[in-house]
C-alpha cells in the first residue's frame, strides 16, 4: 500500500514540476486568438484588485510568506490567503512550503517577468515542447570531494563508519537516502542523449536539503553552491538543520535527535538566467551558457565552498528520508533544433 501511495505521490509532484516549468516568464496574448481566452481571463481577473498588485509588489524582489504579506501590506491574512491564490491560478505566482520551528510556512515567489496585450493580429509562437524527468538516487554520485564531520545512511541502517570521506566512495553508497558533509561538493551525473538534434528550453533541479549541524539545529545558517557544467549558477541559504519531529519518510530507526527533513529547493535555468524557487537570481548564466549537449553528460554538483560565509554543512535527502519522496530530479523542457541548425550541425 505503501508503495502506491509513494509513486501517487512522485506522480503529482512531476506533474506539479511539469507545470511549473511550462509556465512562461514572458506571456503575449492576442484579442484576436480565441486560444488564449481562458488564460487572459484568468490574468486580467488576477490583476483586477489593488490588493493583489500590491502582493505582486512585495515579493518583485523576493518571496515572502503569508504572514509577512500581512503585516506589510496591512491585509488581513484570510485575505491574503484568497488573493495569493488567484495569482497562483493565474501562473503570476508560485506558492510553495519552507519548514519552520512550528511548521511549514506558504512563500510566495514571482513567476512572471512580463506580460503584453495585443489588440492586433500577432504571430504568436508555436512549437511542440517536450520534457523528460528523472529522478537519481542519492548514492549514485559519481565524485565528490568533502570535508568531515560526514557521512551517509540508508533506507534500513546508517552506513559506517562516519566521519571518514573515503567511505563516500565505497560500493555501499548506492544505498545512501541520507548523506552529509561540512564543507565541499558532491557531484552527480545526469545523461543528455535524449538533446541529440534537440535544443534545450529550460532545466531545473530539484532537490531536498539543509543545513548540517551536531544533532540538528533549527538557527544554523548556511550557504549552499549550485554548478552545473561547471558554470557557478547561484549560493543559497540554507536557515537551519531540521529535527526534533520525525521527517514523513525518514525511516524508524533514525533518532529523533538527529537530521529528520529539509526543505525543497529548486534551481532553474533558462534563456533569461538562474532562478531560486521561481525568483531571478543569476542573470549572467543563462540555458545556452550550460552547453547541455557538448559533453556526453550533464554535470551537477552541490555542496558548500570553504570560504563561504556561513560554513554551516550541508544534508542531502532520498526519496526514503526526509519530507518528500524523491531523491534529486532533473527535470528539462527542449524543442526540435530548427532545420538548418541540423544541418549546420551534421556538416
Amino acid at each position: 500500500m505503501n508503495y502506491f501511495l509513494d509513486k501517487n505521490i512522485l506522480f503529482l509532484y512531476t506533474e506539479i514540476m511539469e507545470r511549473l516549468l511550462t509556465t512562461e516568464k514572458h506571456l503575449r496574448f492576442s484579442i484576436n486568438d480565441p486560444a488564449s481566452y481562458p488564460k487572459l481571463s484568468k490574468f486580467a481577473k488576477a490583476l483586477a484588485s489593488e490588493d493583489r498588485l500590491k502582493i505582486l509588489g512585495a515579493i518583485n524582489s523576493g518571496p515572502l510568506n503569508i504572514y509577512e504579506l500581512s503585516k506589510r501590506l496591512k491585509i488581513p491574512i484570510s485575505s491574503v490567503l484568497k488573493h495569493t491564490q488567484v495569482l497562483a491560478d493565474a501562473d503570476l505566482i508560485y506558492i510553495n512550503y519552507r519548514p519552520t520551528k512550528k511548521g511549514h510556512s506558504k512563500m510566495c515567489n514571482k513567476t512572471m517577468l512580463k506580460a503584453e496585450i495585443s489588440f492586433e493580429d500577432i504571430d504568436l509562437p508555436k512549437h511542440s515542447k517536450e520534457f523528460l524527468s528523472m529522478d537519481m538516487p542519492l548514492g549514485y554520485f559519481t565524485d565528490c570531494t568533502i570535508c568531515a564531520p560526514c557521512g551517509m545512511a540508508g533506507a534500513q541502517d546508517r552506513i559506517d563508519p562516519i566521519d571518514n570521506p573515503h567511505m563516500f566512495f565505497s560500493p555501499e553508497r548506492i544505498n545512501a537516502e541520507l548523506l552529509w558533509f561540512e564543507s565541499g561538493f558532491i557531484t552527480y551525473h545526469f545523461p543528455n542523449h535524449f538533446l541529440i538534434g534537440k535544443q534545450a528550453e529550460e532545466i531545473s533541479f530539484s532537490f531536498e536539503v539543509c543545513s548540517e549541524a551536531s544533532y540538528f539545529r533549527d538557527d544554523w545558517p548556511s550557504d549552499i553552491t549550485v554548478f552545473v557544467n561547471d558554470k557557478e549558477l547561484t549560493t543559497f541559504l540554507s536557515p537551519g538543520d531540521f529535527g526534533g519531529k520525525r521527517g514523513k519518510y525518514t525511516p524508524q530507526y533514525w533518532p529523533l535527535f538527529s537530521t529528520q527533513f529539509g526543505f525543497l529547493k529548486t534551481i532553474t535555468v533558462n534563456k533569461f538566467g538562474v532562478y531560486a524557487d521561481h525568483t531571478p537570481v543569476n542573470r549572467d548564466i543563462n540555458i545556452n551558457s550550460l552547453k547541455l549537449s557538448d559533453n556526453e553528460y550533464i554535470k551537477f554538483s552541490i555542496g558548500v565552498k570553504e570560504n563561504a560565509e556561513h560554513r554551516g554543512g550541508i544534508n542531502l535527502f532520498g526519496k526514503n528520508f526526509g519530507n518528500y519522496p524523491q531523491s534529486i530530479v532533473m527535470f528539462v523542457s527542449y524543442v526540435p533544433l530548427p532545420k538548418e541548425k541540423k544541418k549546420n550541425k551534421k556538416a
